[in-house]
This record gives C-alpha cells, sequence and structure tokens, in this order.
C-alpha cells in the first residue's frame, strides 16, 4: 500500500502542478486551442473548459457556465467519481470499477456526447 499512496500522492503533485501551469497561462491571456474545433470549426464537448476553469479561478461562477455547462454540471459528479476510484484503487491495488461507478462514468460519457452534438445546432443559446 505505501508505494501505492506514493504514486497517488505524486499523481496528486502533478495534478497541482499543471493547475499552476493552467493559472500561470490564465494570468498571462493564453488558451489552450481546441484542435477538433481548429479541424472541423465545430464545438467538441470539452471546448471551453479553459475559459470555465479561468472564470472559476476568477470566482465568476456565471462566465464559467456560459464557458462549458454541462462540464460545469459534471464536474461535483466527476471529481467524487475519481475520489472513489482512487480511494478503491488504494485499498485493493486495483483499478476496477464497480457498477455504480461504471454506470455513472457511462452515463457522464453519453450526456458530454449528446451536449457535444447539441452544441452545434443552430438553435443552441449561444
Amino acid at each position: 500500500m505505501a508505494a501505492r499512496s506514493k504514486r497517488l500522492f505524486a499523481l496528486c503533485g502533478l495534478g497541482l502542478a499543471l493547475c499552476g501551469c493552467g493559472v500561470l497561462l490564465w494570468r498571462a491571456g493564453l488558451g489552450l486551442p481546441c484542435l477538433f474545433h481548429l479541424v472541423t470549426g465545430l464545438d467538441c464537448p470539452g471546448c471551453g473548459v479553459t475559459r470555465m476553469l479561468s472564470a472559476l479561478a476568477a470566482g465568476d461562477l456565471a462566465a464559467a457556465w456560459r464557458a462549458n455547462p454541462c462540464l460545469l454540471a459534471l464536474s461535483p459528479i466527476l471529481a467524487a467519481l475519481a475520489v472513489s476510484l482512487a480511494a478503491g484503487w488504494l485499498r485493493t491495488g486495483r483499478l476496477r470499477p464497480n457498477r455504480l461507478q461504471n454506470l455513472l462514468l457511462w452515463s457522464c460519457i453519453g450526456i458530454l456526447l449528446l451536449f457535444g452534438a447539441a452544441r452545434n445546432l443552430p438553435f443552441y443559446p449561444y
């Protein structure tokens, strides 16, 4: 278990470093371009995540909602799922989701795919 917890702490450290880089990019006024949008001209389910995170870092929940409402709404579920999977991995050493975790994960993926399709319809409220 000690080796697994060291790996988990290393992953958490990497996540914090990536968040720090994101804050630096936000403060510099830079963003990450979406390759899907560059190639197709359509918005993917993740388009607006950089703006959403920037708005959340600034404390502007309304701007974060406008940037990507679906992912913002799913964030608590995805965070709880990640914590639950990490706890199970620490306990057992295996990263195997149970039925509920699997259902939540696939439901979130399905919702994001539906949102990605709906946001490219001509009547989507931008």
